[in-house]
């Protein structure tokens, strides 16, 4: 090999040869070695005034400038077809190109695009001479026949020229180079793997360590968004929101559920930048987070429900009467304050969603937390406990204070809630029943009842308002305590005949008899409002006491047809 290599090159070459394999050959470190190639090579070759080299990268699959020699710093900015310009084609065809002509360069580069021509010229417009023309090119081929770049050598000075000589020890020692490339970036391959591998024992030793301090998912998210560099946010189905690092509007939005089994127990929200793809190294970091994501929300699913459980037994125990020493101890760590008034609050919520949507699992699961975290805001030292299908807040209150601004003070809470649940795209109404205060919790049993009864006569009667106070209620107050069919009944016993008649007859008796227990001492106005006139009322009201078998002059008689229409109204409502 020598002897070929001295009949090929004079002994001038051989040595530049030499020295260059020695200085390619010297480092690993991929920058040095780009750098050194070049500088070899140039010197190696007399009328050689700079040049560039570039690597092809595969996942842009363009050539891209990562070294360069007496260009200006606009040529890092050019990125090369695998066919553009002679460079281009020089790595397509694994041939070496020379150009020496005045004529040729524009020639062979007149495929650039717009953008990486202006770039060109921008990056050699110091040099003015008139034959700043000259270029060759040669591939880097490894020693496992891959072509990884190119070389490209410029001449910039007048009078001078490259030969196939030149052109011959070019392709040398690119040959050189692209062998100690080859090698540079295997090292550099396995210095990285490397150095990821040490991130992630690194990071699953931080997370194990978190893990068992209890910071929480707020720190485990913050570690995660710092490792991987890119906001992130974290939805849990028990309402916990959070997020890490800026998120501006534009970002690309990549979902990773958290799932128990086939439980979903929340969603990682990664952002990225357009077309920005997560490496593997930062996709492994996201999967052993939310491993230990799940381990977290299970953990405090555990706690919830622990607490859950606790809460539902003091309210058994208060309902029952049970209210011992331990019970106030109870109360007390569960962050009752005993020392102020109570106002008992039933809520009801019924809620349309699709199973197994986030949206459902979030209503389902932890609709009690939402509640608590909103009521402690407003009334400190409350208690939430779900009940069956109801939730009882028992709002602790400062003595003092007014029933209308107490009043007041639920309603802005419930309209509060009413928005949370819309805007989590839930077809659902929150009722809300206020029992009367009481001063101490001797008396909390029976005023939690009276809130019960409310709620479950503002549904039997569907009631419009969404929050009524038991001590708002007149006449219905006595009626709390019957159930839905009892009142039905009473409705249908009063009014069945006329509702019979009206149906048969396509008449209007019932509406009749409605507008005029509402004027009871007005018929004009009663008749004024059914757009009739006053003789056809008396006519008609004749009629109806026929139907009914009742006297209307009855005091009696007339109080229970005002009070059957007064509960048909709210039923029809």
């Amino acid at each position: 090999m020598p002897r070929l290599l001295q009949k090929t090159f004079s002994h001038s070459q051989m040595e530049a040869l030499i020295k260059v394999a020695e200085a390619v050959n010297s480092t690993l470190n991929l920058n040095e070695l780009f750098q050194l190639t070049l500088k070899e090579s140039i010197q190696a070759i007399p009328d050689a005034d700079g040049g560039v080299l570039f690597l092809y990268d595969d996942e842009i699959q363009k050539l891209v400038c990562l070294s360069y020699i007496n260009f200006t710093h606009a040529v890092e900015n050019i990125s090369l077809d695998a066919n553009e310009s002679f460079t281009g084609k020089c790595f397509s065809t694994r041939e070496p190109v020379l150009i020496n002509s005045p004529q040729g360069l524009p020639v062979e580069t007149e495929t650039m695009t717009v953008r990486n021509r202006r770039l060109l010229e921008e990056s050699i417009a110091q040099h003015k001479g008139q034959n700043a023309l000259r270029a060759m090119c040669v591939p880097l081929v490894t020693e496992n026949d891959e072509c990884i770049g190119v070389i490209t050598l410029n001449g910039f000075a007048d009078g001078g020229t490259f030969t196939d000589k030149d052109l011959r020890l070019l392709q040398a020692i690119a040959g050189q180079a692209a062998i100690a490339l080859s090698k540079a970036r295997l090292h550099a391959d396995l210095k990285k793997k490397n150095e990821e591998f040490e991130q992630i024992i690194s990071y699953q030793q931080q997370l194990l360590l978190k893990m068992n301090d209890g910071v929480g998912l707020s720190d485990m998210l913050k570690q995660l968004s710092l490792q991987i560099q890119k906001p992130l946010s974290l939805l849990t189905i028990y309402g916990e929101y959070l997020q890490m690092g800026n998120q501006p509007e534009g970002l690309d939005v990549q979902e990773f559920p958290i799932r128990s089994g086939r439980l979903l127990l929340g969603k990682l929200f990664v952002l990225t930048g357009a077309d920005e793809k997560i490496t593997d190294t930062d996709l492994y970091f996201i999967q052993q987070s939310i491993l230990y994501f799940t381990l977290e929300i299970n953990r405090e699913a555990a706690l919830r429900e622990a607490e859950h459980r606790f809460k539902a037994e003091l309210m058994d125990d208060l309902l029952n009467g049970m209210l011992t020493e331990n019970f106030i101890k109870r109360a007390k760590r569960l962050g009752l304050d005993i020392d102020n008034h109570f106002l008992p609050v039933a809520v009801e919520a019924s809620v349309s969603a699709q199973d197994n949507s986030m949206a459902d699992l979030l209503y389902k699961r932890e609709l009690t937390h939402l509640f608590q975290v909103e009521v402690n805001q407003r009334f400190p030292g409350s208690l939430v406990v779900q009940k069956q299908q109801h939730y009882i807040f028992l709002l602790s209150t400062r003595k003092g204070i007014a029933k209308d601004v107490q009043f007041e003070k639920v309603k802005r809470l419930a309209a509060e809630l009413q928005n949370f649940i819309d805007q989590q795209q839930l077809e659902a109404r929150l009722k809300f029943g206020v029992g009367p205060c009481v001063h101490s919790i001797e008396d909390l049993p029976s005023s939690i009842e009276d809130s019960l009864k409310v709620l479950r006569f503002m549904r039997t009667t569907r009631m419009k308002e969404n929050v009524v106070n038991s001590q708002s209620l007149g006449f219905e107050s006595l009626l709390i305590a019957n159930k839905d069919k009892d009142i039905n009944a009473f409705v249908s016993a009063a009014l069945g005949p006329i509702m019979e008649h009206d149906r048969g007859k396509e008449a209007e008796l019932l509406k009749t008899l409605i507008v005029y227990t509402q004027f009871i001492q007005h018929p004009g106005q009663a008749a004024k409002e059914l757009h009739i006139h006053l003789n056809t009322l008396h006519y008609r009201l004749k009629k109806i006491a026929d139907l009914l078998q009742v006297d209307l002059q009855n005091p009696d008689d007339l109080l229970n047809l005002q009070l059957a229409c007064k509960l048909l109204r709210n039923l029809e409502d």
